[in-house]
């Protein structure tokens, strides 16, 4: 009996421990990953998109519209533009398709067909960038939406 006991406690103790190694290294990928967006935001002065899709850092409408689309995940013309003029006072619903034309053409959104008609969504290939930028341990199957 005693060594059955003994061996219970044996197997419980691995299974602790187990689970400590597991909690250090996800602690340990999340401070790599914080030491990570300290060093860009050393190199760059920032974590804007822009970081992640230099080719509109000079574009702060396309910026505004890939942080519109960040936040809504999916929206159509009509509600960048609304979005868009909530955040800076004015926005064209031309200028708005002109620019998702533009960011298409890049690869940074991409058309979702609907119902509706015309949702534009950030490509799933700048997500992963951005996910990979700031580290998180998020599989990409994870996120739904894109």
């Amino acid at each position: 009996m005693p060594d059955e006991d003994l061996a219970r406690e044996v197997q419980e103790l691995k299974k602790a421990l187990e689970a400590m190694r597991a909690s250090f290294e996800f602690v340990s990928r999340m401070a790599q990953a914080y030491l990570r967006l300290l060093n860009v935001y050393a190199e760059y002065g920032g974590l804007g998109i822009d970081v992640v899709i230099p080719e509109i850092k000079h574009d702060p409408i396309a910026r505004e519209i890939v942080k519109v689309l960040f936040d809504l995940r999916r929206a159509n013309v009509s509600q960048i533009a609304r979005e868009l003029k909530g955040r800076r006072g004015k926005a064209s619903r031309n200028t708005v398709r002109a620019k998702l034309e533009e960011l298409e053409r890049l690869g940074v959104v991409r058309e979702v067909p609907t119902e509706r008609g015309r949702v534009y969504t950030l490509s799933r290939d700048v997500v992963k960038r951005w996910l990979k930028l700031i580290g998180m341990p998020i599989k990409f199957e994870q996120i739904k939406d894109y």
